[in-house]
């Protein structure tokens, strides 16, 4: 589990794009945000993400897991 940054966030479309200090910038799909967070979710927060080295279209990894960062 790492943080990372909603870079972007598309709720219409249900994806959106993290963004990494360790890494590239990750894709990530509706389905892979913790339900409670899915409404509440805006850019610029800060998450908990599970990142899998999976091209997803213009991206070079996915994430599988995301979560709002509790302090």
């Amino acid at each position: 589990m790492e943080q990372a940054t909603v870079y972007r966030w598309n709720s219409r479309n249900g994806s959106g794009v993290l963004t990494r200090s360790d890494g590239p910038p990750a894709w990530f799909h509706v389905s892979s945000v913790e339900a409670g967070d899915v409404l509440a979710l805006e850019e610029g927060d800060q998450v908990d993400a599970e990142v899998e080295n999976v091209p997803q279209g213009d991206y070079e990894c996915r994430a599988v897991f995301v979560r709002k960062h509790l302090p």
